[in-house]
């Protein structure tokens, strides 16, 4: 998903879309999401620690309320 979210990115800077700029960070948002979970899960599955999985389901839902708070609020990303 990275390498996506990079080329979207590209793409959508090439061709002046906000749209598409738009879309690379919700891509680079789903990997940041999948890692953490991926994470957590291997942790508590391979290596025994229960409390990996709780935290990585932190870790997410404090991402989930800032990119929440930033809608809500009407905030654009401009990077």
């Amino acid at each position: 998903m990275l390498w996506l979210a990079r080329a979207k990115r590209e793409t959508g800077e090439a061709l002046g879309s906000g749209a598409l700029i738009a879309d690379s960070q919700q891509t680079y948002a789903c990997w940041y999401l999948s890692v953490t979970t991926l994470a957590g899960l291997s942790l508590n599955a391979v290596v025994g620690l229960w409390w990996a999985d709780p935290a990585a389901a932190l870790v997410i839902a404090v991402f989930l309320v800032r990119e929440a708070r930033e809608a809500w609020a009407g905030e654009e990303d401009h990077d």
